[in-house]
């Protein structure tokens, strides 16, 4: 499962080039979706008569839902070498769409798009853990028919869902 995170890169000192980025993670190894509702919980006591005269074991609960919704998805996969950027750069540019502000332009993840035209996602958190196969150096991108494809790089992503305000 490929999944595309797409956004507007400033320039940085931590990697080259800047303005409509696209990282593709390949080989996605896990991805947990979040969904949490903040309840209202009210709890009604019940008096010593009440247990006596009425024993039950339910709890007398009222619940008022007014509908506090948080979605985060938490994704993981690897970042690869490619004939236009090592897997090193890739990982610094999402790192770079993470610290600059505002929701990314698009994630797409399978059949799902969040962006513009539906519910936004901010990158919240970037992880990435370099797994240096190769004796070259991180910052090498191989292009030779052996290399390119390698997965070097582990990457978790935090992902909030909402609309900018």
């Amino acid at each position: 499962m490929a999944i595309s995170v797409s956004k507007t890169l400033p320039s940085s000192d931590w990697y080259s080039g800047s303005g409509s980025t696209t990282i593709t993670l390949i080989g996605t190894t896990e991805i947990i979706v979040n969904t949490k509702k903040a309840l209202i919980k009210i709890q009604v006591p019940q008096s010593d008569a009440t247990q006596t005269g009425s024993p039950s074991d339910k709890g007398k609960n009222y619940v008022k839902d007014l509908k506090k919704v948080e979605d985060n998805i938490k994704i993981r996969g690897w970042l690869e070498d490619d004939t236009a950027s090592s897997a090193w750069t890739k990982a610094w540019k999402l790192r770079g769409m993470s610290s600059s502000g505002g929701p990314l332009s698009s994630l797409i993840i399978e059949n799902l798009t969040f962006g513009t035209g539906s519910q936004e996602a901010y990158l919240e958190e970037v992880n990435f853990i370099a797994q240096p196969l190769r004796a070259k150096g991180l910052t090498i991108n191989e292009t030779s028919s052996d290399s390119v494809g390698v997965a070097r790089i582990e990457v978790g992503l935090s992902i909030y869902l909402g609309d900018e305000r």
